[in-house]
């Protein structure tokens, strides 16, 4: 039997490095995305990521490293790349439908099926209806809803969104989830850059997380998720060895630590480990749910409780080599 065929790299980073003056923007970001997959890059405010993008459109070189995009230099690759900056800038007095056709013609389209195509596209963002009013009425959820049509005016293979929702009311956040929620089921490949965590969880296959202005974790969003569950607390001393060995013979990817028992989301496994506990005499404490897997290795990267070089067994978290420490800069 075949192994299943592995996507192209549509994005290719080897210790990469930028500074700007004295302050370090990256150094040694190693990162592949695949061609159809959705890439969420996780990171605190000043981690690296504006910058990552700005290096993959060829607005910006690195210092140090290897970047590819489709196998070529980004410059060379920039007509296939859809860009959604945090903040678009837009000449309010264009309406979405002028603001649209001018872009395409930049791009080189033009007659009927530059037209077809704004079309498709202000139906896609639900701006139909606001086509011809002048923008310097809209919303800022509409205003980022535009900002993803334009970013699709010359059907590109590859996007590069940057922070979708910041700014945005509940509304508007439901608003561009959604919309980028439909971008995926067609099928682009996505390189998304952002520090909300909702949005990583309905949109992404996988995630990484800057630490130290490099890939210091990654994984894939549905292993994680199968990681959340419920924690159950023993009364009295910590849980014996001999009962831990009982309890991951149950299930290996099981955590304890002291009177707590961390077990995955699947109901027959927890009835399992109840029983097991009870049958061992324990009595339980308390039975409660797990926080955001994703939310708990975010705080832990960020704070620096879990290194580049640790291994998260219990997590099933997939660590990246550590990266050369700070060099000389060419």
């Amino acid at each position: 039997m075949q192994a299943p065929a592995v996507a192209a790299p549509v994005i290719e980073t080897s210790d990469l490095h930028k500074r700007f003056d004295a302050i370090y923007a990256l150094e040694g970001l190693t990162l592949t995305v695949r061609q159809g997959e959705v890439y969420g890059l996780l990171g605190p405010n000043g981690a690296g990521k504006t910058t990552l993008l700005h290096i993959l459109l060829g607005f910006l070189r690195p210092d140090r490293g290897q970047v590819r995009v489709f196998g070529r230099r980004p410059s060379a690759a920039r007509a296939r790349v859809g860009y959604l900056p945090e903040r678009v800038r837009y000449h309010v007095r264009f309406t979405p439908r002028e603001y649209l056709l001018a872009l395409g013609r930049f791009s080189g389209l033009g007659g009927k099926s530059l037209k077809s195509r704004c079309e498709s596209l202000l139906e896609l963002v639900g701006l139909s209806a606001d086509a011809d009013r002048r923008m310097g009425g809209f919303s800022k959820g509409m205003l980022q809803r535009l900002g993803i049509a334009q970013a699709l005016v010359h059907e590109p293979e590859l996007l590069l969104i940057d922070e979708p929702t910041s700014g945005l009311d509940p509304a508007g956040q439901r608003e561009v989830i959604d919309l980028l929620s439909e971008l995926r089921h067609r099928g682009h490949t996505v390189l998304m850059c952002t520090h909300q965590i909702p949005e990583v969880k309905q949109l992404c296959d996988r995630i990484g997380i800057l630490s130290g202005r490099r890939l210091a974790v990654e994984e894939r969003v549905d292993d994680l998720a199968r990681l959340q569950g419920v924690t159950i607390t023993v009364r009295g001393q910590s849980l014996s060895d001999e009962i831990a060995l009982q309890l991951r013979t149950v299930d290996p990817l099981i955590q304890i630590s002291g009177r707590e028992v961390r077990v995955r989301d699947d109901e027959v496994l927890q009835r399992q480990v109840l029983f097991t506990l009870l049958d061992s005499g324990m009595s339980i404490a308390e039975l409660r749910p797990t926080g955001d897997p994703i939310e708990e290795m975010f705080v832990r990267v960020t704070v620096g409780r879990l290194s580049t070089r640790e291994t998260v067994q219990a997590e099933s978290v997939h660590q990246v080599e550590s990266m050369p420490a700070r060099g000389t800069e060419r």
